[in-house]
């Protein structure tokens, strides 16, 4: 035996050096001196004729030289799909796109292993390896070959069969409206504020989820709508090498299927008035992985190769319920908690490859949580998954949870969600529904929401999915290794902007002035791997029954841009943004588009906002916790704005929801603003304050008392906007305070309504006659090609605009005529009295009218 194990190699693992640099030779050398501790282990307790699972890794792909290598390469790249060729262009960009491990395992060398009689189980490339059932001779003689480098054992465990505790549903109808018919399954997506994505219109459409599982009862009504539309896109058998992954009375025991098609019937279920999943309609392709027979086990293997088909089909998602670490067989031993370090386990190194390669991989922490700390299992511990642990139905974290850290000290789980007596299909009975538990019900309600935001934001890789639910979970200020994160917040996930988003800084427009001969439309647009300045374009529409009209936006600094639309009269202006990087990932504004566009009404003198196209005239900011958007509860249609979109608002918090827009309240003589609010708060210690600011946004002053105490249903607020009559430029904001004590449902806002008594007009054929003589800030301030500015005259007579430098030198006579008394708004497109552009720098802007002057500064960005 020594001499055998003396031929064995060690397994340098796969690391990204070894993968995207190889040796110049492309060859690892062998090492004839050590072997896997845990073959060594296997081999000394199986006799001659029993038979072994291993990984046989080998030394190169088939070539030695550079040219071969970058032919090979190109090959792989040709044979990418369109989905996977797309998918990973944005996680790994264009010059990057397949590296050594994509390129298939040498066939000869797999032929050659298999002439020695060993049975073939499959076939890794991201491994360079093969895996094998073979006696110990076999391997005696496999080890002989030049090409191998190393064994190592296939890892496998029993089915863990107490994963999943089940009762009977116990329903009460929800008393709240919904377009969906939820029935018992609402509870589990309000918790993580799921259902207000589907009243957005985002669903999971566009987006390929892979379940990994024991198999699928697809016969079950929930899953007969995305059969029905085509959206089950591919299956395969990983166990018995087919393409059915359904229940074969031939090959499998009578409840093979019953884990898979619970956790496909949480992640992407939909049966009216009984389920829903978060991705509801997303496109599913179905792995059969895992065999939960006594003499059959969960083989890593089978994961790994299960990965690879997603990556190959150009799945966006897996959702993978089950690990490793406990229960297995003899000879097997378990894993340590060493080897929950990021880097031990195949399946762990499959999990993040394939999460580099793009695929935004969900997977349970496991149920082991009566262990205590550290007791994850594989592949939770990966450093690119989204590791998801189980919460009751009160947030609280079920016993079973297993709790982290990874033996490498990072913070696990990422996330949380419903994971105690969570509503699924009923896997023996085909119209039946019940509920079960553990983290595998948890991790498809996130897999779900996985699918959601990425098809809000198809442009968004898993390192920015995975930011985005952990920086919006309920939890996120102060994660530990219970909760990690906490409990995500679709909703608010859907607005914010992780790390390398594409990012389109833009002020919707309320209203347009009649009388203009055209309108600006401004961006600040940045991130991605940088954008091109030759692709990006607003699409804009001024009847809904034509298409939209695309114009390329013009910047002079890469940063800001402008766009240009014709000025109206009457009616209304249907538009959006779009934004390309220069590897050729696209981003919109707002998102969703051209399903989603921004409507803005001409010469009207009222803005109003339900909330029923989303989040997007409001930034929303704070400390411990943030507004979000909420289908829980509604004045008018079925979505509001609440600081707390499941359970009790947070102590010791501020938050501010932020107008990002402001009006024009030239020549109004009345204004006010008009809110529904439904709250429950502690008496007179936690409160909502109204507040308004004209210098935008640096100061702000309280309008009206602040509302506290509790509210029977929604109650309408009214408050005087008079004091801010003439100001150019009024912002506003709710800001909500609360202190260390007292608890309740907080605050829901709906159906704003600004009213001021008349819009912004231009030069004389405005009637309305301000009260004071002013000039407003320009818009936009710092501007790059043009920018507006507004003033008011409170007497007809002669009017001078004039734009100096800071020297004082005049740059730009702007006006210098009579004028008539009223509200007047004139553009400078950034040039001087010659017609020649001016610098960027800072400029002064002067209005003068009889014995009355006001100056006002803005910033020229080229």
């Amino acid at each position: 035996m020594r001499v055998f194990l003396s031929s064995v190699l060690t397994l340098m693992i796969l690391s990204s050096v070894f993968a995207v640099v190889p040796p110049d030779d492309f060859k690892i050398q062998r090492d004839d001196f050590v072997v896997r501790s845990t073959l060594q282990k296997t081999l000394k307790r199986v006799n001659a004729d029993g038979k072994i699972w291993a990984w046989v890794f080998f030394t190169d792909k088939g070539f030695t030289a550079l040219t071969e290598y970058h032919a090979r390469l190109q090959e792989t790249e040709r044979n990418l799909t369109a989905r996977a060729k797309s998918r990973r262009l944005k996680a790994r960009g264009k010059y990057n796109l397949v590296d050594f491990r994509d390129i298939p395992v040498y066939q000869p060398y797999i032929d050659q292993v298999l002439s020695t009689g060993a049975k073939k189980r499959k076939v890794l490339r991201w491994f360079n390896a093969v895996t094998i059932e073979a006696t110990p001779q076999q391997l005696h003689q496999i080890a002989r070959l030049p090409f191998v480098r190393e064994f190592k054992h296939v890892s496998s465990a029993k089915y863990p069969s107490d994963y999943i505790k089940t009762k009977s549903l116990d329903y009460e109808p929800p008393l709240i409206n919904t377009t969906l018919d939820y029935g018992p399954s609402l509870a589990q997506l309000e918790q993580i504020n799921t259902t207000v994505a589907h009243e957005l219109g985002f669903t999971g459409q566009g987006i390929l989820v892979c379940m990994m599982d024991t198999g699928y009862r697809q016969a079950h009504q929930a899953f007969q709508e995305a059969i029905n539309d085509g959206r089950l896109i591919a299956q395969y058998d990983f166990i018995n090498d087919d393409d059915n992954t359904d229940y074969d009375p031939e090959q499998d025991v009578e409840n093979q299927p019953f884990h898979g098609t619970m956790t496909w019937s949480t992640l992407g279920g939909a049966a009216s008035g009984n389920l829903y999943g978060p991705a509801y309609g997303a496109m599913f392709c179905l792995a059969k992985t895992e065999d939960i027979t006594s003499e059959h086990h969960i083989e890593e293997d089978n994961w790994a190769a299960g990965a690879e088909w997603a990556d190959s089909l150009g799945a966006d998602v897996i959702s993978a319920s089950l690990g490793y670490r406990y229960g297995f067989d003899w000879p097997d031993e378990d894993y340590t908690y060493e080897d929950m370090n990021g880097d031990s386990t195949i399946v762990t190194q499959a999990a993040d490859l394939a999460a580099y390669n793009g695929i935004a991989v969900n997977t349970a922490m496991g149920n082991d949580g009566d262990l205590g700390s550290g007791s994850l299992i594989a592949p939770a511990d990966g450093d690119s998954v989204i590791a998801i642990g189980a919460v009751d139905e009160d947030g609280w974290i079920v016993g079973f949870s297993a709790l982290g850290p990874t033996y490498d000290g990072r913070t696990k789980p990422e996330v949380l969600a419903r994971g105690l007596y969570t509503v699924c299909a009923a896997p023996w009975d085909m119209y039946g529904y019940w509920t079960a538990s553990g983290t595998s019900l948890s991790t498809p309600l996130c897999g779900g929401a996985t699918a959601v935001l990425l098809s809000a934001h198809p442009n968004w890789t898993p390192v920015m999915v995975r930011e985005a639910m952990m920086m919006t979970a309920n939890n996120m200020e102060n994660p530990d290794n219970t909760y990690g994160w906490g409990i995500i917040d679709v909703g608010q996930a859907m607005y914010y902007h992780p790390e390398g988003d594409i990012v389109i800084e833009h002020e919707p427009l309320v209203y347009f002035p009649p009388g203009l001969d055209n309108n600006i439309i401004n961006a600040e647009i940045y991130g991605g791997a940088g954008i091109d300045p030759d692709e990006v374009y607003l699409f804009w529409r001024i009847d809904e029954l034509e298409p939209f009209n695309q114009e390329q936006m013009q910047t002079g600094d890469n940063l800001h841009y402008e766009g240009i639309v014709p000025g109206l009269d009457e009616g209304y202006l249907q538009y959006y943004i779009l934004a390309t990087d220069i590897n050729g990932i696209c981003a919109t504004y707002p998102f969703g588009a051209p399903d989603c566009f921004l409507t803005v009404q001409v010469a009207v003198s009222e803005f109003y906002d339900s909330f029923e196209n989303g989040l997007y005239f409001w930034k929303a900011s704070g400390v411990n916790g943030c507004w979000s958007i909420t289908a829980e509860t509604a004045n008018t249609g079925n979505i509001s704005i609440t600081d707390s979109p499941y359970e009790y608002y947070n102590n010791n918090a501020e938050l501010y929801l932020t107008s990002n827009f402001g009006i024009n309240l030239f020549g109004s003589d009345s204004a006010e603003v008009r809110f529904m609010t439904e709250y429950d708060l502690d008496d007179d210690l936690d409160e909502l304050f109204f507040e308004v600011s004209i210098d935008g946004g640096q100061q702000w002053q309280q309008v009206g008392q602040p509302i506290t105490g509790s509210s029977s249903g929604f109650e309408e607020i009214a408050l005087n906007l008079e004091d801010f009559l003439g100001e150019g430029d009024v912002r506003f904001r709710f800001r909500m305070t609360t202190d260390a004590y007292g608890y309740g449902d907080g605050v829901h806002i709906d159906d704003i309504r600004i009213w001021w008594s008349a819009e912004v007009g231009i030069s004389g054929d405005d009637i309305s006659i301000p009260q004071k003589f002013s000039l407003a800030q320009n818009y936009p301030n710092p501007f790059n090609a043009s920018t507006k500015i507004s003033f008011a005259l409170d007497r007809n007579g002669d009017a001078r605009l004039v734009i100096y430098d800071l020297l004082g030198r005049k740059v730009k006579t702007l006006v210098s005529s009579y004028m008539e008394a009223g509200s007047h708004e004139i553009v400078w497109n950034g040039t001087d009295d010659t017609g020649d552009d001016v610098s960027s720098g800072i400029y002064l802007y002067k209005l003068e009218s009889g014995d009355k002057i006001q100056v006002k500064r803005m910033t020229l960005l080229r």
